[in-house]
Protein backbone atom coordinates (compact mmCIF):
# COMPACT_ATOMS: atom_id res chain seq x y z
CA UNK A 1 0.00 0.00 0.00
CA UNK A 2 1.02 3.57 -0.59
CA UNK A 3 2.59 5.44 2.31
CA UNK A 4 1.53 8.82 0.97
CA UNK A 5 -1.44 8.93 3.32
CA UNK A 6 0.69 9.00 6.46
CA UNK A 7 -0.96 10.90 9.29
CA UNK A 8 0.76 13.94 10.72
CA UNK A 9 1.71 13.89 14.38
CA UNK A 10 2.09 17.24 16.04
CA UNK A 11 2.31 18.94 19.40
CA UNK A 12 -1.41 18.67 19.98
CA UNK A 13 -2.23 21.96 18.27
CA UNK A 14 -4.97 21.84 15.66
CA UNK A 15 -6.77 18.81 14.32
CA UNK A 16 -4.89 15.98 12.65
CA UNK A 17 -5.87 15.17 9.07
CA UNK A 18 -7.85 11.98 8.52
CA UNK A 19 -7.37 9.54 5.68
CA UNK A 20 -10.06 7.45 4.04
CA UNK A 21 -9.89 4.17 2.22
CA UNK A 22 -12.15 3.82 -0.80
CA UNK A 23 -12.95 0.34 -1.93
CA UNK A 24 -13.75 -3.12 -0.64
CA UNK A 25 -12.76 -3.77 2.97
CA UNK A 26 -10.16 -6.49 3.36
CA UNK A 27 -8.97 -8.10 6.60
CA UNK A 28 -6.31 -10.56 7.69
CA UNK A 29 -5.53 -12.00 11.11
CA UNK A 30 -2.60 -13.94 12.59
CA UNK A 31 -1.34 -14.97 16.02
CA UNK A 32 2.01 -15.79 17.59
CA UNK A 33 3.15 -16.88 21.04
CA UNK A 34 5.13 -14.34 23.12
CA UNK A 35 5.54 -16.29 26.37
CA UNK A 36 8.86 -15.44 28.09
CA UNK A 37 11.26 -18.10 29.42
CA UNK A 38 10.58 -19.42 32.91
CA UNK A 39 12.60 -17.51 35.46
CA UNK A 40 11.97 -14.19 33.72
CA UNK A 41 10.99 -11.26 35.93
CA UNK A 42 7.26 -10.67 36.11
CA UNK A 43 5.84 -7.16 36.07
CA UNK A 44 2.63 -5.82 37.56
CA UNK A 45 3.41 -6.09 41.26
CA UNK A 46 6.56 -4.98 43.04
CA UNK A 47 8.52 -7.34 45.27
CA UNK A 48 7.37 -10.53 43.57
CA UNK A 49 9.42 -13.61 42.70
CA UNK A 50 10.38 -14.36 39.11
CA UNK A 51 8.09 -16.58 37.04
CA UNK A 52 7.95 -20.11 38.42
CA UNK A 53 5.63 -21.66 35.85
CA UNK A 54 3.41 -21.07 32.84
CA UNK A 55 -0.27 -21.61 33.41
CA UNK A 56 -1.27 -20.48 29.92
CA UNK A 57 0.61 -19.04 26.97
CA UNK A 58 0.83 -15.33 26.19
CA UNK A 59 0.03 -14.31 22.63
CA UNK A 60 0.14 -11.39 20.22
CA UNK A 61 -2.68 -11.26 17.66
CA UNK A 62 -2.54 -8.98 14.64
CA UNK A 63 -5.53 -7.75 12.67
CA UNK A 64 -4.74 -5.89 9.46
CA UNK A 65 -7.50 -3.88 7.79
CA UNK A 66 -7.31 -2.45 4.29
CA UNK A 67 -9.55 -0.37 2.06
CA UNK A 68 -8.10 1.01 -1.16
CA UNK A 69 -4.76 2.62 -0.33
CA UNK A 70 -5.43 2.79 3.42
CA UNK A 71 -4.01 -0.05 5.49
CA UNK A 72 -3.61 -0.26 9.27
CA UNK A 73 -2.73 -2.87 11.88
CA UNK A 74 -4.05 -3.56 15.37
CA UNK A 75 -1.73 -5.82 17.39
CA UNK A 76 -3.21 -7.01 20.70
CA UNK A 77 -0.63 -8.34 23.15
CA UNK A 78 -0.85 -10.24 26.44
CA UNK A 79 1.36 -7.72 28.21
CA UNK A 80 1.06 -5.28 31.11
CA UNK A 81 1.98 -2.33 28.91
CA UNK A 82 3.81 -1.39 25.73
CA UNK A 83 7.33 -0.12 26.40
CA UNK A 84 9.55 0.94 23.52
CA UNK A 85 6.56 1.33 21.20
CA UNK A 86 8.38 3.46 18.63
CA UNK A 87 10.95 0.75 17.91
CA UNK A 88 8.28 -1.94 17.75
CA UNK A 89 6.04 0.08 15.44
CA UNK A 90 8.99 0.84 13.16
CA UNK A 91 9.79 -2.86 12.90
CA UNK A 92 6.18 -3.67 12.00
CA UNK A 93 6.21 -0.87 9.44
CA UNK A 94 9.42 -2.19 7.87
CA UNK A 95 7.90 -5.68 7.61
CA UNK A 96 4.52 -4.62 6.22
CA UNK A 97 4.81 -1.22 4.56
CA UNK A 98 2.16 0.15 6.95
CA UNK A 99 3.13 3.62 8.20
CA UNK A 100 4.24 3.38 11.85
CA UNK A 101 1.50 5.71 13.12
CA UNK A 102 -1.10 3.33 11.69
CA UNK A 103 0.34 0.44 13.72
CA UNK A 104 -1.68 0.31 16.94
CA UNK A 105 0.00 -1.79 19.64
CA UNK A 106 -2.26 -2.51 22.57
CA UNK A 107 -1.77 -4.40 25.84
CA UNK A 108 -4.35 -6.52 27.67
CA UNK A 109 -2.81 -5.31 30.95
CA UNK A 110 -2.22 -8.75 32.40
CA UNK A 111 -0.18 -8.54 35.61
CA UNK A 112 1.25 -12.01 35.01
CA UNK A 113 3.49 -11.26 32.09
CA UNK A 114 7.11 -10.18 31.50
CA UNK A 115 8.92 -6.94 32.18
CA UNK A 116 9.76 -5.18 28.92
CA UNK A 117 12.46 -2.74 29.93
CA UNK A 118 14.91 -3.26 32.77
CA UNK A 119 17.00 -0.28 31.77
CA UNK A 120 14.40 2.47 32.07
CA UNK A 121 14.72 4.16 35.44
CA UNK A 122 11.23 3.38 36.75
CA UNK A 123 11.38 -0.24 35.54
CA UNK A 124 14.94 -0.79 36.71
CA UNK A 125 13.85 -0.05 40.27
CA UNK A 126 11.65 -3.15 40.11
CA UNK A 127 13.90 -5.47 38.06
CA UNK A 128 16.97 -7.03 39.73
CA UNK A 129 20.23 -6.01 38.07
CA UNK A 130 21.10 -9.62 37.29
CA UNK A 131 17.87 -10.05 35.31
CA UNK A 132 18.01 -6.93 33.16
CA UNK A 133 19.90 -8.59 30.31
CA UNK A 134 17.20 -11.28 30.16
CA UNK A 135 14.53 -8.59 29.96
CA UNK A 136 16.40 -6.84 27.16
CA UNK A 137 16.77 -10.10 25.22
CA UNK A 138 13.05 -10.86 25.56
CA UNK A 139 12.11 -7.40 24.35
CA UNK A 140 14.36 -7.68 21.29
CA UNK A 141 12.77 -11.00 20.39
CA UNK A 142 9.31 -9.51 20.95
CA UNK A 143 10.04 -6.84 18.35
CA UNK A 144 10.70 -9.52 15.71
CA UNK A 145 7.64 -11.48 16.82
CA UNK A 146 5.31 -8.49 16.43
CA UNK A 147 6.75 -7.65 13.02
CA UNK A 148 6.33 -11.25 11.92
CA UNK A 149 2.74 -11.66 13.08
CA UNK A 150 1.70 -8.40 11.41
CA UNK A 151 3.37 -9.49 8.17
CA UNK A 152 1.54 -12.82 8.36
CA UNK A 153 -1.79 -11.01 8.79
CA UNK A 154 -1.01 -8.94 5.67
CA UNK A 155 -0.43 -12.11 3.68
CA UNK A 156 -3.89 -13.39 4.64
CA UNK A 157 -5.90 -10.36 3.57
CA UNK A 158 -9.30 -11.28 2.17
CA UNK A 159 -12.53 -9.47 1.36
CA UNK A 160 -14.45 -8.87 4.57
CA UNK A 161 -17.42 -7.20 6.24
CA UNK A 162 -17.81 -5.71 9.74
CA UNK A 163 -20.64 -5.73 12.25
CA UNK A 164 -20.93 -4.89 15.92
CA UNK A 165 -23.12 -5.34 19.00
CA UNK A 166 -23.06 -3.97 22.53
CA UNK A 167 -23.96 -5.58 25.87
CA UNK A 168 -22.59 -5.75 29.41
CA UNK A 169 -20.88 -8.07 31.88
CA UNK A 170 -20.45 -7.68 35.63
CA UNK A 171 -16.81 -8.59 36.18
CA UNK A 172 -15.36 -5.30 37.49
CA UNK A 173 -15.72 -2.95 40.45
CA UNK A 174 -14.36 0.51 41.22
CA UNK A 175 -11.30 0.01 43.41
CA UNK A 176 -10.85 3.47 44.97
CA UNK A 177 -12.20 2.79 48.45
CA UNK A 178 -12.40 5.71 50.86
CA UNK A 179 -11.36 5.01 54.44
CA UNK A 180 -12.88 6.70 57.55
CA UNK A 181 -9.95 9.13 57.67
CA UNK A 182 -10.64 10.20 54.07
CA UNK A 183 -7.67 8.40 52.50
CA UNK A 184 -8.08 6.32 49.34
CA UNK A 185 -6.88 2.71 49.23
CA UNK A 186 -6.94 -0.04 46.61
CA UNK A 187 -10.08 -1.80 47.78
CA UNK A 188 -13.70 -2.06 46.70
CA UNK A 189 -16.00 0.88 46.04
CA UNK A 190 -19.30 -0.63 44.84
CA UNK A 191 -20.85 2.84 44.59
CA UNK A 192 -18.05 4.23 42.43
CA UNK A 193 -18.17 4.62 38.64
CA UNK A 194 -17.63 1.41 36.69
CA UNK A 195 -18.13 0.93 32.96
CA UNK A 196 -19.41 -2.63 32.45
CA UNK A 197 -20.08 -2.15 28.75
CA UNK A 198 -18.96 -4.94 26.40
CA UNK A 199 -18.59 -4.10 22.71
CA UNK A 200 -17.97 -6.85 20.19
CA UNK A 201 -16.86 -6.20 16.62
CA UNK A 202 -17.46 -9.09 14.23
CA UNK A 203 -15.41 -9.43 11.06
CA UNK A 204 -16.54 -11.99 8.46
CA UNK A 205 -15.09 -13.23 5.21
CA UNK A 206 -16.99 -12.42 2.03
CA UNK A 207 -18.70 -15.83 2.15
CA UNK A 208 -20.01 -15.12 5.67
CA UNK A 209 -17.57 -17.32 7.57
CA UNK A 210 -16.26 -15.72 10.79
CA UNK A 211 -12.73 -14.32 10.56
CA UNK A 212 -12.00 -12.18 13.61
CA UNK A 213 -13.64 -10.55 16.60
CA UNK A 214 -12.64 -7.56 18.74
CA UNK A 215 -13.69 -7.90 22.38
CA UNK A 216 -13.68 -4.61 24.29
CA UNK A 217 -14.38 -4.06 27.99
CA UNK A 218 -12.64 -2.38 30.94
CA UNK A 219 -11.19 -4.30 33.89
CA UNK A 220 -7.69 -4.66 35.33
CA UNK A 221 -5.99 -7.99 34.64
CA UNK A 222 -5.27 -8.74 38.31
CA UNK A 223 -7.74 -11.50 39.17
CA UNK A 224 -4.97 -13.81 40.45
CA UNK A 225 -3.70 -11.34 43.04
CA UNK A 226 -0.12 -10.38 43.82
CA UNK A 227 0.95 -13.82 45.03
CA UNK A 228 0.71 -15.49 41.62
CA UNK A 229 4.13 -16.19 40.08
CA UNK A 230 2.91 -18.15 37.07
CA UNK A 231 2.67 -16.65 33.59
CA UNK A 232 -0.93 -16.12 32.49
CA UNK A 233 -3.10 -14.03 30.21
CA UNK A 234 -5.60 -13.91 33.12
CA UNK A 235 -9.34 -13.70 32.40
CA UNK A 236 -8.99 -12.16 28.89
CA UNK A 237 -7.30 -15.39 27.78
CA UNK A 238 -10.22 -17.44 29.08
CA UNK A 239 -12.69 -15.16 27.28
CA UNK A 240 -10.81 -15.43 24.01
CA UNK A 241 -10.69 -19.20 24.23
CA UNK A 242 -14.45 -19.47 24.74
CA UNK A 243 -15.30 -17.01 21.96
CA UNK A 244 -12.98 -18.70 19.49
CA UNK A 245 -14.36 -22.14 20.29
CA UNK A 246 -17.95 -21.00 19.86
CA UNK A 247 -17.55 -18.76 16.80
CA UNK A 248 -14.51 -19.96 14.86
CA UNK A 249 -13.22 -16.37 14.76
CA UNK A 250 -9.80 -15.29 16.05
CA UNK A 251 -10.34 -12.99 19.04
CA UNK A 252 -8.41 -9.85 19.97
CA UNK A 253 -8.99 -8.44 23.47
CA UNK A 254 -8.90 -4.64 23.62
CA UNK A 255 -8.62 -3.34 27.18
CA UNK A 256 -10.74 -0.28 27.91
CA UNK A 257 -10.55 2.57 30.44
CA UNK A 258 -9.66 0.32 33.37
CA UNK A 259 -7.41 2.63 35.39
CA UNK A 260 -9.59 2.46 38.52
CA UNK A 261 -11.44 -0.83 37.87
CA UNK A 262 -10.42 -4.16 39.44
CA UNK A 263 -12.03 -7.59 39.04
CA UNK A 264 -14.78 -8.56 41.45
CA UNK A 265 -12.71 -11.68 42.26
CA UNK A 266 -9.03 -11.47 43.26
CA UNK A 267 -6.67 -14.06 44.68
CA UNK A 268 -4.39 -16.88 43.55
CA UNK A 269 -7.27 -19.15 42.69
CA UNK A 270 -7.43 -20.22 39.06
CA UNK A 271 -11.20 -20.50 39.25
CA UNK A 272 -11.34 -16.70 39.60
CA UNK A 273 -9.81 -16.09 36.17
CA UNK A 274 -12.10 -18.76 34.69
CA UNK A 275 -15.27 -17.44 36.33
CA UNK A 276 -14.58 -13.89 35.18
CA UNK A 277 -13.37 -14.96 31.75
CA UNK A 278 -16.30 -17.27 31.09
CA UNK A 279 -18.76 -14.55 32.15
CA UNK A 280 -17.19 -12.07 29.73
CA UNK A 281 -16.63 -14.65 27.00
CA UNK A 282 -20.23 -15.89 27.12
CA UNK A 283 -21.47 -12.33 26.65
CA UNK A 284 -18.94 -11.82 23.86
CA UNK A 285 -20.09 -14.96 22.03
CA UNK A 286 -23.74 -13.95 22.43
CA UNK A 287 -23.03 -10.51 21.01
CA UNK A 288 -21.01 -11.95 18.14
CA UNK A 289 -24.00 -13.88 16.85
CA UNK A 290 -26.31 -10.86 17.17
CA UNK A 291 -23.95 -8.41 15.43
CA UNK A 292 -25.34 -6.96 12.20
CA UNK A 293 -23.09 -6.22 9.21
CA UNK A 294 -22.30 -2.54 8.62
CA UNK A 295 -23.39 -1.01 5.33
CA UNK A 296 -20.98 1.51 3.85
CA UNK A 297 -19.04 4.05 5.85
CA UNK A 298 -15.61 2.84 4.83
CA UNK A 299 -12.31 2.70 6.66
CA UNK A 300 -10.88 5.97 7.90
CA UNK A 301 -7.91 6.87 10.14
CA UNK A 302 -6.70 9.92 12.06
CA UNK A 303 -3.84 10.09 14.55
CA UNK A 304 -2.09 12.73 16.61
CA UNK A 305 0.21 13.04 19.60
CA UNK A 306 -1.03 15.18 22.47
CA UNK A 307 1.68 16.66 24.70
CA UNK A 308 0.46 16.30 28.28
CA UNK A 309 1.85 18.38 31.14
CA UNK A 310 4.08 16.46 33.52
CA UNK A 311 2.89 15.94 37.09
CA UNK A 312 4.41 18.64 39.27
CA UNK A 313 3.95 19.93 42.84
CA UNK A 314 2.27 23.31 42.96
CA UNK A 315 5.23 25.14 44.51
CA UNK A 316 8.91 24.64 45.29
CA UNK A 317 8.02 24.52 48.97
CA UNK A 318 5.56 21.70 48.34
CA UNK A 319 8.19 19.80 46.34
CA UNK A 320 10.75 20.17 49.12
CA UNK A 321 8.18 18.96 51.66
CA UNK A 322 7.56 15.85 49.53
CA UNK A 323 11.29 15.18 49.38
CA UNK A 324 11.61 15.51 53.16
CA UNK A 325 8.61 13.23 53.80
CA UNK A 326 9.88 10.52 51.46
CA UNK A 327 13.38 10.64 52.94
CA UNK A 328 11.86 10.21 56.38
CA UNK A 329 9.75 7.30 55.09
CA UNK A 330 12.86 5.60 53.72
CA UNK A 331 14.84 6.13 56.91
CA UNK A 332 12.02 4.77 59.06
CA UNK A 333 11.13 1.75 56.91
CA UNK A 334 12.22 -1.79 57.72
CA UNK A 335 15.05 -3.05 55.46
CA UNK A 336 12.99 -6.18 54.90
CA UNK A 337 10.05 -4.23 53.54
CA UNK A 338 11.56 -3.89 50.09
CA UNK A 339 8.20 -3.24 48.42
CA UNK A 340 7.63 -0.05 50.38
CA UNK A 341 11.26 0.99 50.08
CA UNK A 342 11.29 0.43 46.32
CA UNK A 343 8.29 2.67 45.74
CA UNK A 344 9.49 5.27 48.24
CA UNK A 345 12.90 5.47 46.55
CA UNK A 346 11.33 5.85 43.11
CA UNK A 347 8.91 8.50 44.37
CA UNK A 348 11.80 10.32 46.07
CA UNK A 349 13.72 10.41 42.79
CA UNK A 350 10.70 11.93 41.05
CA UNK A 351 10.15 14.47 43.84
CA UNK A 352 13.79 15.57 43.75
CA UNK A 353 13.59 15.96 39.98
CA UNK A 354 10.45 18.10 40.33
CA UNK A 355 12.11 20.24 43.02
CA UNK A 356 15.12 20.81 40.78
CA UNK A 357 12.82 21.81 37.90
CA UNK A 358 10.86 24.25 40.07
CA UNK A 359 14.09 25.77 41.30
CA UNK A 360 15.29 26.20 37.72
CA UNK A 361 13.22 25.94 34.53
CA UNK A 362 9.92 25.67 36.39
CA UNK A 363 8.62 22.55 34.63
CA UNK A 364 9.44 18.99 33.67
CA UNK A 365 9.29 17.94 29.98
CA UNK A 366 5.77 17.16 28.72
CA UNK A 367 4.60 13.59 28.29
CA UNK A 368 3.73 12.59 24.69
CA UNK A 369 0.44 10.70 24.36
CA UNK A 370 -0.08 9.08 20.95
CA UNK A 371 -3.75 8.81 20.05
CA UNK A 372 -5.72 7.52 17.08
CA UNK A 373 -9.28 7.23 15.79
CA UNK A 374 -10.37 4.57 13.31
CA UNK A 375 -13.72 4.56 11.55
CA UNK A 376 -14.66 0.94 10.93
CA UNK A 377 -18.08 1.41 9.40
CA UNK A 378 -21.11 3.67 9.18
CA UNK A 379 -21.84 3.47 12.90
CA UNK A 380 -18.65 2.05 14.41
CA UNK A 381 -15.34 3.63 15.39
CA UNK A 382 -12.39 3.05 17.70
CA UNK A 383 -10.53 5.66 19.74
CA UNK A 384 -7.19 4.76 21.30
CA UNK A 385 -5.35 6.27 24.22
CA UNK A 386 -2.12 5.39 25.97
CA UNK A 387 -1.98 4.95 29.72
CA UNK A 388 -4.29 3.70 32.42
CA UNK A 389 -7.25 5.96 31.85
CA UNK A 390 -9.89 6.21 34.57
CA UNK A 391 -13.26 4.71 33.71
CA UNK A 392 -15.04 8.09 33.93
CA UNK A 393 -12.96 9.45 31.05
CA UNK A 394 -13.67 6.46 28.84
CA UNK A 395 -17.39 6.72 29.58
CA UNK A 396 -17.41 10.45 28.81
CA UNK A 397 -15.73 9.95 25.43
CA UNK A 398 -18.06 7.12 24.41
CA UNK A 399 -21.12 9.14 25.51
CA UNK A 400 -20.11 12.10 23.31
CA UNK A 401 -18.95 10.05 20.33
CA UNK A 402 -20.68 10.74 17.00
CA UNK A 403 -20.74 6.97 16.45
CA UNK A 404 -23.39 4.76 18.10
CA UNK A 405 -20.76 2.06 18.52
CA UNK A 406 -17.42 3.26 19.96
CA UNK A 407 -14.51 1.11 21.07
CA UNK A 408 -12.34 2.81 23.70
CA UNK A 409 -8.95 1.10 23.62
CA UNK A 410 -6.65 2.15 26.44
CA UNK A 411 -3.12 0.87 27.09
CA UNK A 412 -2.37 1.50 23.40
CA UNK A 413 1.11 2.46 22.17
CA UNK A 414 3.74 3.82 24.59
CA UNK A 415 2.83 3.50 28.28
CA UNK A 416 2.45 6.80 30.15
CA UNK A 417 1.13 5.63 33.54
CA UNK A 418 -2.23 6.56 35.04
CA UNK A 419 -4.51 9.30 33.73
CA UNK A 420 -6.83 10.06 36.68
CA UNK A 421 -9.81 12.39 36.75
CA UNK A 422 -9.28 15.94 37.97
CA UNK A 423 -11.02 15.14 41.28
CA UNK A 424 -8.72 12.19 41.96
CA UNK A 425 -5.63 14.38 42.25
CA UNK A 426 -6.86 16.05 45.42
CA UNK A 427 -8.15 12.73 46.79
CA UNK A 428 -4.80 10.98 46.37
CA UNK A 429 -4.47 7.21 46.32
CA UNK A 430 -2.07 4.84 44.59
CA UNK A 431 -3.01 5.85 41.04
CA UNK A 432 -2.03 9.47 41.81
CA UNK A 433 0.83 9.12 44.29
CA UNK A 434 2.73 6.14 42.88
CA UNK A 435 2.28 5.68 39.12
CA UNK A 436 1.00 8.96 37.70
CA UNK A 437 3.31 11.06 35.55
CA UNK A 438 0.86 13.54 33.99
CA UNK A 439 -0.70 16.70 35.41
CA UNK A 440 -4.30 17.20 36.50
CA UNK A 441 -5.28 18.83 33.17
CA UNK A 442 -4.45 15.66 31.25
CA UNK A 443 -7.83 13.93 31.36
CA UNK A 444 -9.54 17.01 29.92
CA UNK A 445 -6.91 17.31 27.20
CA UNK A 446 -7.32 13.66 26.21
CA UNK A 447 -11.10 13.99 26.17
CA UNK A 448 -10.94 17.08 23.95
CA UNK A 449 -8.46 15.51 21.55
CA UNK A 450 -10.43 12.25 21.41
CA UNK A 451 -13.55 14.10 20.34
CA UNK A 452 -11.66 16.01 17.65
CA UNK A 453 -10.18 12.79 16.28
CA UNK A 454 -13.56 11.02 16.27
CA UNK A 455 -15.18 13.98 14.56
CA UNK A 456 -12.45 13.99 11.91
CA UNK A 457 -13.24 10.40 10.85
CA UNK A 458 -17.03 10.87 10.62
CA UNK A 459 -16.91 12.17 7.05
CA UNK A 460 -17.10 9.75 4.12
Amino acid sequence: PSTEMTSTHGSGEGTAPSFAGTGQLRAGVARTTITPPLGSPLVGFADRDDSTGCHDELTATALVLESGQLRLAIVACDLLYIRGAAEMKHAVSEATGIPAERVLLTASHTHYGPALDGEQESAAALVPAGKRSLVTAYRQNLIFSLAGVAAAACQRLTDASIGWAEGSAVIGINRRERMPDGSIILGNNPDGPCDRRVLVTRIDRSDGRPLAVLLNTACHGVSLGSECTEISADFPGVSRELIERETGATCLFLQGAAGNINPTLMGWDWTYARRLGLTLGAEGARLFWTAKPERGGGLRFAGQTEMLPALMPGTLAEAKAQVADLRAELEGSDEGQSLGRTWAQWRLTRAMRAADALAGSGALPPVPAEMAAVRLGEGLAMITSPGEVFTELGQAIVAQSPFPGTIFSGYTNEAIGYVPTLAAYSEGGYEVTHSCFVGSESAALLEHRSMELLDSVTHS
